[in-house]
């Protein structure tokens, strides 16, 4: 709940309050006495897209981050 009050520039105790009067502005569930959100409801809340990442692109990524942008090695 903290991430996503953090996103949606809520303060927590505002958020809590959305979430017990059914305000908040994206699904959650409660599990025990903790408030958790699923990242695609947040993104979708956010107004982003949700893009599948597809592991070639992961591992170029990574290679690019390590100073590497041959695709052959």
């Amino acid at each position: 709940m903290r991430m996503a009050a953090d996103a949606l520039s809520l303060g927590l105790s505002t958020a809590y309050k959305r979430a017990r009067s059914g305000e908040f502005p994206c699904p959650f569930r409660k599990v025990g006495r903790r408030y958790v959100v699923r990242l695609t409801d947040l993104m979708r809340a956010l107004g982003i897209q949700d893009v599948r990442v597809h592991y070639d692109d992961f591992e170029a990524g990574a290679r690019i981050a390590r100073g590497r942008s041959d695709t052959w090695h």
